[in-house]
């Protein structure tokens, strides 16, 4: 008998055996049904598993920011992270960057992000310089 149709059609076999006085036929037939059971109840938790999880990175996947470098978890109150772009996008795992001194690290892959802050805050020291300039001193006195 196929073990797909086993299911289907064996509790009909079992009682037509016990009716048929052939116990042990039917008794064989009750471990296989019950073999196939517990294998198809296996499965089943599996690919509930399985939804659950592709819900979850759905649902997660609805809360990324990009921030043109780096991915942030957001929610009602606050943003989480700052998370790898490479790692994410490569392989879907948030691993958080680590904060160095002007720019934030991935221990997983060693990528590197600057921290556009720091950029931004340096940028506009240079550009407005803090002293006044002196007047140049003449080369040559008349």
């Amino acid at each position: 008998m196929s073990k797909k149709l086993l299911h289907v059609t064996g509790f009909g076999r079992v009682h037509q055996l016990i009716c048929e006085n052939r116990a042990n036929e039917a008794r064989e037939l009750l471990k296989a049904l019950q073999h196939e059971y517990i294998g198809l109840v296996e499965e089943n938790e599996a690919l509930k598993n399985q939804i659950i999880e592709v819900a979850q990175v759905l649902d997660m996947a609805e809360c990324m920011e990009f921030d043109g470098q780096k991915y942030w978890l957001t929610d009602e109150l606050r943003h989480k992270g700052p998370y790898c772009q490479l790692c994410y996008d490569r392989d879907g795992l948030l691993m958080r960057l680590q904060k160095q001194q002007r720019h934030w690290k991935c221990q997983s892959c060693g990528n590197v992000f600057v921290d556009a802050k720091i950029m931004k805050d340096t940028s506009l020291r240079r550009s407005f310089p803090t002293a006044v300039p002196r007047p140049p001193i003449p080369l040559f006195v008349k």
